[in-house]
């Protein structure tokens, strides 16, 4: 049994989620090993062919101040009654285990993912931002250029769900001109482990 949630399930086969899941993060600051940490979460699923098929997101107390409250928005005060991270864990491996993972400038995300329990897991990533000068214009790569020159609306940018509803519609923008990465998708879905709830402590999300 792998820790926090995750153990494989005989006759219960992951590959039944088989598709991508989009993920952004707000934080605290650049670096969980200095000590900072998620403040809000949000999770964008998309099945093989891209289509949207499901949503969740939540703020996150962080069990400290929130950071750059003037970038992402988030006070302490908002964060109060949010649950801790690991109150909403076994939602969120459930969502990502058996997809492949997706975000923009995926390294800072993967950053405060993996070093969360039960993250070893995470293998088949995808990042829009390094995938994007193959498929749009040349110019700035950050979230809200990408999109601008897709054709793709933003605005409220630095909200999780907002981010990460953008970063799905990039990846449905590059899986519309023939792209696909079943070896991706068929390896997630193969050796990621088979998720199921420990009977931890567990809470709602809590939405802006």
């Amino acid at each position: 049994m792998t820790s926090w949630g995750l153990e494989s399930l005989p006759g219960h086969r992951v590959s039944a989620r088989q598709g991508y899941v989009v993920v952004d993060v707000e934080t605290t600051g650049f670096s969980p090993a200095r000590g900072d940490r998620i403040c809000e979460i949000a999770l964008v699923s998309l099945d093989t062919g891209g289509e949207i098929v499901d949503e969740w997101h939540s703020l996150i107390n962080p069990l400290r101040d929130t950071g750059p409250a003037h970038v992402h928005g988030i006070t302490k005060q908002m964060v109060a009654d949010a649950p801790v991270i690991d109150e909403v864990l076994d939602e969120v491996w459930s969502r990502i285990a058996g997809r492949v993972l997706v975000a923009h400038n995926a390294s800072f995300d993967l950053r405060f993912l993996r070093d969360l329990p039960g993250s070893q897991w995470l293998t088949e990533t995808l990042c829009t931002q390094k995938l994007a000068p193959e498929f749009i214009p040349h110019g700035k790569w950050t979230l809200s250029a990408c999109c601008e020159r897709a054709g793709i609306p933003l605005s409220d940018a630095h909200h999780a769900l907002v981010d990460a509803r953008a970063a799905a519609e990039l990846l449905r923008f590059y899986l519309r001109r023939g792209v696909s990465w079943a070896e991706k998708l068929e390896s997630a879905a193969t050796r990621a482990p088979e998720w199921r709830p420990l009977g931890l402590p567990q809470r709602r999300a809590l939405q802006r």
